[in-house]
């Protein structure tokens, strides 16, 4: 496997040409891929995306991603709904799932709110399976673009066989601080929550923060909500404050469960901790970080201190700023997710 970016479409072409034994994995802007669209070679796979990282930058142009040797690569186009591709999924998944070191790389379309029927769909799949995953699109824009070819996709699995030392980590910069809701009324579908603790939702948000109500929004991306599956956090992110008081999501919350409000971590501490837990110097380092996080790093001036954190692992990372993130067949937001390949 290879990281990659690229500037331009045709030095894309020029590669895609010269190398047609890969399958390119790449992102873009929503106009590029526009333009780009009716000259997409066959072995390439293309997707929307906020921003790319590569190296120590964040690039708002250009095309990022990876290759790998097609023979080691199965592409399985998910349908609409995602339950419908099982059987592709499930083939595919059964022709590498006893190597320890294959994974999925998973791209869904972050503007449709599928996520949670993608994962729903992976049934069959073993939970130690590795996936990495992220939502792609702009929401400058009514749709996302992902594209096998030219043949536009829905959502698009990936299913790489691969014979070397892999791991898939996540990072939150959020930690709990003690304080529960229980989830009273919610649709999980919708992503809503309508009441916390038998209260209006944003009403009893805001009082367990100890703010106003007219502050809520402006502290969600500081706030989000947490919860832990098999002792691992996972973040759930508010959307907005709904009319009738309810709040929505950008990942399901189930009723009758409690969640952990969040806050900042101290993030060198945690970014070492990510470190330890790649547990090795990869040559390869693909990563996937939440818009949201994006949101805040940049507003606080915190890219750079990311940055140094990944150069430590890997010089040449390559990534791309997402509408969510799936890892251990979990969606959730405001979190990075990495895959590492000795």
């Amino acid at each position: 496997m290879k990281a990659l970016t690229f500037d331009s479409s045709e030095a894309v072409l020029d590669y895609a040409r010269q190398h047609n034994d890969e399958l390119l994995v790449l992102f873009s802007t929503h106009t590029e891929i526009e333009l780009f669209e009716t000259m997409i070679p066959d072995n390439m796979i293309i997707a929307t995306s906020f921003a790319q990282t590569y190296g120590n930058v964040k690039k708002e142009h250009g095309f990022t991603g990876f290759s790998e040797k097609k023979d080691i690569c199965e592409v399985v186009p998910i349908a609409e709904p995602p339950i419908l591709s099982r059987n592709d999924l499930r083939k595919a998944y059964d022709r590498v799932k006893d190597n320890p070191n294959a994974f999925m790389y998973l791209i869904a379309d972050g503007l449709s709110g599928q996520e949670d029927m993608i994962m729903t769909s992976l049934y069959f799949m073993d939970h130690n399976f590795k996936m990495i995953g992220g939502s792609a699109g702009d929401t400058s824009y009514d749709s996302t673009l992902i594209y096998y070819g030219r043949q536009r996709v829905k959502h698009i699995a990936v299913f790489i066989d691969c014979r070397r030392h892999t791991e898939v980590i996540k990072e939150n910069i959020y930690v709990p601080t003690g304080k529960k809701l229980l989830v009273t009324k919610a649709d999980p579908i919708k992503r809503i929550v309508y009441t916390f603790n038998n209260r209006p939702a944003d009403e009893e948000y805001a009082r367990v923060l100890g703010i106003p109500l007219y502050d809520l929004r402006n502290e969600f991306i500081s706030h989000p909500l947490g919860q832990k599956t098999d002792g691992e956090l996972f973040i759930n992110s508010p959307q907005r404050i709904q009319h009738d008081h309810s709040i929505k999501f950008y990942s399901e919350i189930i009723p009758n469960k409690f969640v952990d409000v969040l806050e900042l971590g101290d993030m060198d501490v945690i970014m070492e901790q990510t470190r330890k837990k790649m547990g090795m110097k990869p040559s390869v380092l693909l990563s996937i970080n939440c818009i949201l996080r994006d949101q805040y790093f940049t507003k606080n001036g915190k890219w750079q201190q990311v940055f140094t954190s990944l150069e430590r692992m890997n010089s040449s990372q390559s990534g791309y700023i997402s509408a969510g993130e799936q890892y251990e067949f979990q969606h959730c937001n405001q979190t990075m997710v990495l895959l590492g390949i000795e």
